[in-house]
């Protein structure tokens, strides 16, 4: 069958920040070449008062729970940063939520030994990105979270609005709630490990501009890979990922707008490989590998009228393609074999 690469469907990240940045505070220093700061020590514009908004703060901060910098947490260094400034955390766990606000680089620790490990404290998120400006971009690289088990916040990722980026992290799930809740704004998930969550990525954004990129990631051992329940017509693209080994369905989409299945491995789920449900009318599911699932490979119990081509659906419990009558979704050039409900019959729909 043929394949796509990744690089076609994934979107070019925005360029982050400026080089050669200078930290500017009084007590500026340097460890490892960044520039680091004591607390509130940040410099201010020339005639500022220290009101309102003149206020600078170094572009570069580096935090060492075991070292001997000034920064012992992150929550401390994003404070001081300056707006679109770099936080850079050595190895370690940091027993704290984080909230963003605004622009920021989170980058972990890339060196030898431990890596970098936030664990929140119970009933509160791991990272909350809830920026004042609607535009405002964090990205997060290289960073762990981990939920308390059966915790009462609502995810331990959670993004209200603005650009966000997370990359090569972990996210470890309370158990009874989503790893990573999408809220609003524009998302970037990419190359992450997101498991242990009711749902590994819920998507539930309210505004039709709003847009949700989930790109290379391996989703597993979820109660359900992803979830998404829109309210409004916004895009969410799930383009060359691994989802498996979760409790339910590997992807069920229920809300409205477009959600395109692009190159994923979709295998070994309890339920079905993939559910579209309710108002996902504008569907695509193009060259994904559905394959050892426990129920149907593609279930469409309601009136989806989108595209199903050119995907291998293989070993599934089920149907390989479970359609209730009366509706007539584009179903084409799909490899079908060994579905127990097909009875073992090789075919291509």
């Amino acid at each position: 069958m043929k394949r796509t690469t990744l690089s076609q469907f994934a979107p070019i990240a925005a360029g982050l920040l400026a080089g050669s940045l200078i930290a500017t505070g009084a007590y500026a220093q340097s460890l490892g070449g960044f520039p680091i700061r004591e607390p509130g020590a940040g410099s201010q514009a020339s005639g500022d008062t220290g009101k309102g908004s003149g206020k600078k703060g170094p572009m570069q901060i580096i935090v060492d729970a075991n070292g001997p910098g000034p920064y012992k947490t992150i929550s401390a260094a994003i404070d001081d940063v300056a707006e679109g400034g770099v936080v850079y955390v050595m190895h370690g766990v940091y027993n704290e939520s984080i909230n963003l606000d605004k622009s920021v680089f989170i980058q972990g620790d890339r060196g030898p030994g431990s890596g970098v490990e936030i664990s929140a404290p119970m009933n509160a998120p791991c990272l909350n990105f809830a920026p004042k400006e609607g535009t405002a971009h964090a990205v997060v690289a290289n960073v762990k979270f981990a939920a308390k088990i059966n915790s009462g916040a609502d995810a331990c990722i959670d993004v209200d609005q603005g650009v966000f980026t997370l990359k090569e992290s972990d996210v470890l799930g309370s158990g009874v709630r989503p790893a990573v809740r999408i809220n609003g704004g524009t998302v970037m998930l990419e190359k992450n490990r997101i498991s242990a969550g009711s749902e590994g990525v819920y998507v539930a954004q309210p505004h039709s501009l709003s847009q949700s990129f989930i790109i290379d990631n391996k989703i597993l051992q979820n109660k359900v890979g992803v979830d998404i329940a829109n309210g409004t017509r916004s895009d969410v693209v799930i383009a060359g990922n691994e989802i498996f080994d979760n409790l339910e369905s590997g992807v069920k989409s229920s809300g409205y707008g477009s959600a395109s299945l692009i190159g994923n491995k979709i295998r070994n789920n309890k339920g079905s490989g993939v559910i579209l449900d309710k108002y996902a009318k504008l569907s695509l599911v193009r060259y994904n590998e559905i394959a050892q699932n426990s129920r149907d490979g593609v279930a469409i119990p309601f009136g989806v009228n989108g595209v199903i081509e050119d995907n291998e659906i293989i070993g599934n419990g089920g149907l390989s393609i479970f359609l209730r009558e009366g509706l007539e979704p584009k179903i084409t050039n799909n490899t079908i074999e060994n579905n127990g409900g097909d009875r073992g019959k090789k075919k291509r729909r």
